[in-house]
């Protein structure tokens, strides 16, 4: 091997992947996804991006490496718990792992098979859902309607505009707002009394507590079909 192939390797084999994944996930946020890429974050980290090869071969790999970061970081309820219970407490979790980064969390459906936390984590829910008593077609679809439900509630927060970067965000709410606020009286009167109300979101918290327990009556509503 040649000095400087050993020297690239070398720096490749120093870079911690955490930490090179974690500040990915707060550039998304920040800038938006297409920010992340190889050689960004060897810009980042100050090294080559021949270094970042050792540990993503392109930016999907990098991308997929985001998305099992949020997975990894879910915590897993009490195996106790009764099925419906369990099944509230791990839609809380997983929306409480991909608030951290929420411009990413639209990667987690496509990880949540392919990560072994993720696997583990969707065995523990179809497990909790047949053995009260839901049928596998059921237990199915309530499994994929979590996720669903999940990202959903994640990145629909009104207001936030996840979709734009964070210094354009709040230029995105005025207009959206002022479009609303423009409409006619006599036809959209109650567009415009809740314009706020629906550009807005002044408690996160109980946005969230709503979204799941909307879903969970709905989980209830299926047992036995």
């Amino acid at each position: 091997m040649s000095v400087k192939s050993a020297g690239k390797k070398a720096e490749g084999a120093r870079l911690n992947r955490v930490a090179v994944v974690d500040r990915a996930l707060d550039i998304a946020d920040r800038e938006g996804l297409d920010a992340v890429s190889v050689r960004r974050m060897a810009q980042e980290f100050d090294v080559t991006p021949m270094a970042l090869y050792w540990h993503f071969k392109n930016r999907d790999e990098m991308r997929a490496a985001l998305g099992d970061r949020i997975v990894e970081t879910v915590i897993a309820p009490d195996e106790a718990l009764s099925g419906q219970e369990f099944i509230r407490q791990t839609l809380a979790a997983l929306i409480d792992a991909m608030r951290r980064h929420p411009v990413s969390a639209q990667l987690v459906p496509g990880r949540i098979l392919q990560c072994a936390e993720g696997r583990d984590l969707t065995e523990r829910v179809l497990a909790h859902l047949v053995r009260d008593g839901y049928s596998p077609t059921a237990a199915t679809a309530i499994a994929r309607g979590a996720l669903q439900a999940a990202v959903t509630l994640v990145l629909g927060v009104p207001g936030e505009e996840l979709a734009v970067p964070e210094e354009d965000r709040d230029e995105m709410r005025r207009r959206k707002l002022a479009d609303l606020l423009a409409l006619p009286d006599d036809r959209f009167p109650h567009l415009k009394s809740l314009a706020d109300e629906l550009m807005g979101c002044d408690d996160q918290d109980e946005y969230f507590a709503t979204g799941v327990d909307l879903f969970i009556d709905g989980v209830t509503g299926m047992r036995g079909r």
